[in-house]
């Protein structure tokens, strides 16, 4: 699914000064699955012998970058989950060449419209954020290697023992791997990244998530002595978030302890863990999810 997305710029001007505003895209990954079996995360994707989807190839262009600048591992960037999440890419515009002054170029007779889409015609995209779906279930950190090291991802769970609290059994989806370019913060690219993912998710939920079969759920209750099964995916999505974001990720309606609409609690706040000397934090939100249509278009 792609849809075209106005509102920033490409950070950069030409020998004149003049800015080059670009023109701007969001493109969405389904799931690659087998795609990216055999991907070999001790190489940048960029030298994968696989052939890698494109989307998914840019994404990790991104992530590699901005992770790299963290001093997190490239061992560490692909992650079992890569192949079942959805991925969003944004995208900037820029002009592969400058358009050459007013006096050096023929008489066309083409207006100044026709010379901004003659230009645009023969810009180059660059990928520059990036953010992933994470589908139901989760669990405390699945990422714990046979040695007992965490994940060495700042973007990891949290490890088992500091998981004081459980998290809710109803199924809920997590959003990770946000990334900017640098050269790119501050332009709004993060909100459009979550306010994508978030319009997909309540208007598919049942696409985010399917539920199990009738068969399975009977085993299930029988397993946990008749305990209530959730059946399907209500809205309730999770981020880790690193403390310093905390205010940034309210605005989008996140927070900590998540509470109904009559002010009760439905989940508690959870202790505060540390990744690659990073204090993060998990927050809530839940989503007004949409039945009975659809918002999915196409997928790429």
């Amino acid at each position: 699914m792609t849809s075209i997305v106005q509102g920033f710029g490409a950070p950069s001007s030409d020998a004149s000064g003049n800015i080059n505003s670009g023109t701007e895209f969001l493109c969405m990954l389904s799931p690659p699955k087998e795609k990216v079996d055999g991907y070999d995360n001790s190489k940048p994707c960029s030298q994968q012998t696989i052939s890698v989807p494109s989307l998914f190839r840019d994404a990790m262009t991104v992530r590699e970058q901005v992770y790299g600048e963290q001093g997190i591992p490239l061992e560490a960037e692909f992650d079992e989950d890569d192949a079942r999440s959805w991925h969003w890419i944004a995208y900037a515009s820029v002009a592969s060449t400058s358009m050459p002054p007013k006096c050096m170029r023929s008489d066309s007779g083409n207006t100044p419209a026709d010379d901004a889409r003659r230009a645009s015609a023969s810009a180059s995209r660059m990928p520059v954020a990036t953010i992933r779906l994470i589908p139901p279930p989760h669990g405390p950190n699945k990422y714990l290697d046979d040695a007992k090291e965490a994940d060495k991802h700042a973007d990891a769970d949290p490890p088992v023992e500091e998981v004081v609290i459980a998290h809710p059994s109803e199924p809920y989806v997590k959003l990770g791997r946000l990334a900017t370019l640098k050269a790119y913060r501050g332009m709004g690219l993060a909100g459009l990244l979550v306010n994508a993912v978030s319009d997909f998710a309540k208007l598919n939920p049942d696409t985010v998530y399917k539920p199990p079969s009738p068969t399975a759920m009977e085993r299930a209750q029988i397993k946990e002595h008749g305990k209530e099964q959730h059946l399907a995916w209500e809205g309730l999505v999770m981020i880790h978030a690193q403390v310093k974001l905390k205010k940034m990720w309210e605005k989008h309606g996140f927070s900590e302890e998540l509470r109904d609409g009559n002010g009760e609690v439905e989940i508690e706040a959870e202790p505060h863990w540390a990744e690659e000397g990073i204090e993060h934090m998990g927050m809530w939100k839940r989503l007004e999810v949409k039945r009975g249509r659809t918002g999915m278009s196409s997928t790429m």
